[in-house]
């Protein structure tokens, strides 16, 4: 799975996954189901209460709201619909933050709901459209928007390339494992090496766990030397006299004794 780095407020380095084509699409029909739950409710009151002839009420209460569903929640959601929510992924920014009204609404113009705009307002004045021609084509745009997402690098649509915006999941790719929460030593079958890790943050811990994790799934040269720096410079902060020859079993002991000291 391709990952992107953000880095958070305390200029630590975490990789999201993106969200992969599939789940967009799942999440999609899952917004889908919930509009038609809305059509359905609102056309049983509507025709309970006789109202089958008010079109302004037909078109703020039933148009509207669904043609303006994503943009709104979107935007006062942190980037999720009910359906992002429910499938745990969210849009963002190049830089990792919640898109504002300008991403929102270009996102918006490329899924092409403004057609719906366009055709509601016409209802009111002249004959109606053929509402499953437009329906139609509202699917081939969504068809085409996941067949773009597919085979993009990123897993954008259009839409997402023009307002420069992605779709991640909302956990990051660094997770811990029932292995190694089993793994984990306590103070009275584990003698730390290093007593003065309490010197680190959690936020510094999950720097090197990332940086553990990331030598192993790619073992270039760009990580090695990071992986070299970060040893360097703990062993610094730490005053000693030098960093330890095998640096990456080093950030590993010294991952564990904070582990151990702090819990």
């Amino acid at each position: 799975m391709k990952t992107i780095q953000f880095e958070s407020a305390q200029n630590v380095k975490i990789d999201y996954e993106f969200a992969s084509s599939v789940q967009r699409a799942v999440s999609a029909l899952i917004d889908g189901v919930l509009m038609i739950i809305y059509l359905i409710i609102f056309l049983a009151a509507a025709s309970s209460a006789g109202a089958e002839n008010y079109i302004l009420v037909e078109l703020f209460l039933l148009k509207l709201p669904l043609i303006f569903y994503h943009p709104i929640l979107e935007y006062l959601a942190q980037g999720q619909t009910l359906g992002k929510h429910i499938m745990g992924i969210r849009v963002v920014t190049y830089s990792g933050e919640r898109p504002g009204l300008r991403e929102i609404f270009t996102r918006w113009i490329f899924k092409g709901y403004f057609l719906w705009i366009a055709f509601s307002f016409t209802n009111i004045f002249m004959a109606g459209p053929n509402f499953i021609m437009i329906a139609m084509i509202q699917l081939s745009i969504g068809f085409i928007g996941f067949l773009v997402c597919s085979f993009s690098e990123r897993h954008q649509r259009m839409g997402d390339v023009m307002a420069n915006t992605i779709v991640i999941r909302n956990k990051s790719s660094v997770r811990y494992s029932l292995r190694d929460v089993l793994a984990i030593k306590n103070q009275e079958n584990y003698t730390p090496e290093y007593p003065n890790a309490t010197v680190f943050t959690d936020e510094d811990m999950l720097l090197i766990k990332n940086t553990i994790q990331r030598v192993k799934a790619n073992p270039n040269a760009e990580t090695k030397k990071f992986a070299i720096d970060l040893a360097n410079k703990s062993a610094e902060l730490m005053g000693l006299p030098e960093t330890p020859e095998k640096r990456l079993k080093f950030l590993q002991t010294l991952l564990q004794d904070y582990v151990v000291l702090t819990r």
